[in-house]
Formats: C-alpha cells, structure tokens, sequence
C-alpha cells in the first residue's frame, strides 16, 4: 500500500478526530468528577487520563464512516472504550477477586451495544461499591448513537460475539494466579473458534481487542452496508489485526506484568525470536486483509499505526527491542519509519 494513500487519511485523523476526542474526554471527565465513591471516583479518573491513548487510537476507526458520522462514531468510540478502560482498573485496582462481579460489571458493555435496554445496577455484585450515573450515562451515550447506525441490524450478531469474548477474557484473566491461565485456556480452546490455528495464547489475545466493533460500528454507518461486506471486515479484525494490537500491548508490558503479577500472553512464547516471528506473522496477514478491504489506506494505516504507536514507546528501548521493532516496522513496508519518528517525537513532547 503507498504511504500517498495513507496521508489524506492521517490528514483527517489529525485536525479532525482528535480534537473531537479531546473534548468528549473533557465532557466524560466532568461526569466522572461527580461520583460520589471515593474509589470509583478515583478509578474513572484514572482510566480516563492514563488510558485516553486507547480512544485517540480506536477513533482513527471513525473516519470508515461517512464524513457526516464521523462525530457520532468519535463520541460512541470514546465513550465505549471507556466502559472497557474503567471496568479493567475496577477488576485490576480494587483488590476484588470474584468471577460473578467480573461478568456482571461487564453486563454494561453488551447493554451499551444493545439500544433499548434499560441500564441496570452493573455494582451489584461488587462489594457495596456503588455509584448513580456515570456508568449508565456511558451506557446510553452508546446506545444512543448505535439506534442510528442504519446498519446496525448487519453487525449485531459479529459485535454481540465479540464483546462476549471480551467479557469472558477480562473475567478470566483477572482471577487468581492459580486459577487463571486454566479456566482462559480452557475456555479459549472450546468456546473461541480458531480457524488459523493459532496457539491459545494468541486467539485470547484477538478477544482483547476493541478495534474489531469499532470498524463494525463504522461499517453500519453507512446506509448501503450489507452482510457480506460486514463479514468481510469482521474476518480482517478478527483474529489477525485485533491479535496484533494486543500482542503489541503485551510485547512492550512484559517487564511492568511480571513486577505485578499479571497475566501477559507474550510470555506464553517459548523464546525472544518466537515472539517476533509472530509478531511478523500478523503483521504481514493484517496488512494483506487490510489491502482487500474497502477503504484499504486507512485500514493499512490502522496496522502501521498499532505498529508505530507500541513500537516507540520507551518500554520497547529499555527491553532491549529496539532493533527487532525497527527491523517489523521496515517489513511491513516503505515509508512507515516516518510514522514510527512521529510518534517517537510526539511522545518526546508530551513528556517535555
């Protein structure tokens, strides 16, 4: 794919889509500063200012919609990935350890996909943690903006499907050490169809991944979206480009997991060079998927930017990867170390 066609879309994302996640961050904070809960009050916030990269990132993905959704798809993928964001530090950070209150807490992300249904009290397996308002506001801002996508009907069943993988990872992963990798493998190995035959490791990785319902969502904006088209989509998603965002995401957290104690799939590979090779492996797949897609230079740029935006971070350099992330960057193609030094520039400033 020429880096040219990339650029018109790079262009967009830029003056138009971050601006427009910046302020409904800014909207999303105001909402998070009125939770009464002292914990949940300090987790929102959290999420929202340590996570917003997940929404810059997943809202490139608007810009698959036509021109005037764009602001729909930005405010329903901002605030979707939120949900995502603020559940994941509730079943990490709070010290709860309970599989039940995992899968209810995530009951909200099914209801924000589900337009008319009526949001629920998502706490009430939670250990008295209890909150009015701000999760349910999330809930129904997707809903919302979901009942006018005109082809919404075309992409229930696939991002019905994913956010069940979802839930059942987060619910999973965050469960004791000892119990943990057992119950994900065995679920990963019976309930997630895995037509390449990845390792299990690999496919619960795809289930961790956004992107795949945000490119749906995209795709029911238009109104001439039909089911061939959607399923065209879906298979590029998933497993191979949401495998490789979170591979990456696994790749640069390897050294902060295994201080914590959690769960990090990179680590399932039996050597360094097994890592890349798969890393190689979904790169190469994703690009070829995202060149067959309509649209292909922005789904091309969703891969390079994965690659780019993970690959300089500073974590990357202090692992000892600097040359093996150079050397993925230059195989998936000319022109996208320019985007890697963005990105390495942009984090520079940012930490100035």
């Amino acid at each position: 794919m020429p880096v040219a066609a990339r650029i018109p879309w790079l262009y967009n994302y830029l003056r138009g889509t971050i601006p427009g996640v910046q302020a409904e961050l800014s909207r999303l904070t105001k909402r998070a500063n009125q939770i009464e809960d002292r914990e949940l009050h300090l987790q929102a916030l959290s999420s929202l200012k340590s996570k917003a990269f997940h929404c810059y990132g997943g809202s490139v993905l608007a810009l698959l919609g036509p021109r005037n959704r764009w602001q729909d798809l930005i405010i329903l993928i901002t605030a979707f990935q939120t949900i995502s964001d603020y559940l994941d530090n509730l079943c990490d950070r709070v010290g709860i350890c309970d599989q039940q209150a995992f899968y209810r807490l995530h009951d909200a992300m099914l209801a924000a996909a589900t337009p008319g249904e009526t949001p629920a009290d998502y706490y009430d397996l939670y250990e008295g943690y209890r909150e009015e308002g701000y999760l349910s506001y999330l809930v129904t801002r997707c809903q919302d903006i979901i009942a006018s996508l005109p082809g919404r009907e075309h992409v229930h069943d696939q991002i019905r499907q994913l956010i069940q993988h979802y839930t059942n990872l987060q619910a999973l992963k965050h469960l004791s050490p000892d119990q943990r990798c057992a119950k994900l493998k065995g679920y990963i190995n019976s309930q997630v169809e895995n037509p390449p035959g990845f390792e299990w490791w690999e496919i619960a990785a795809a289930t961790g991944s956004t992107l795949g319902m945000f490119a749906l969502w995209a795709k029911a904006a238009h109104p001439d979206c039909d089911s061939s088209s959607v399923n065209q989509v879906f298979k590029a998603y998933f497993p191979w480009i949401c495998g490789l965002h979170i591979l990456l995401d696994y790749l640069i957290d390897q050294e902060e997991d295994m201080r914590e104690g959690d769960l990090n799939f990179v680590s399932f590979y039996p050597r360094t060079e097994a890592r890349w090779e798969a890393l190689h492996t979904f790169t190469r797949q994703s690009l070829e998927r995202a060149a067959s897609l309509p649209q292909p230079g922005l789904h091309t740029l969703v891969v390079t930017g994965l690659l780019a935006m993970y690959l300089s971070d500073a974590k990357v350099r202090t692992q000892g990867y600097t040359g093996s992330a150079r050397r993925l960057i230059q195989a998936a193609g000319r022109g996208n170390l320019v985007l890697y030094y963005l990105c390495r520039v942009v984090r520079y400033l940012k930490d100035m």
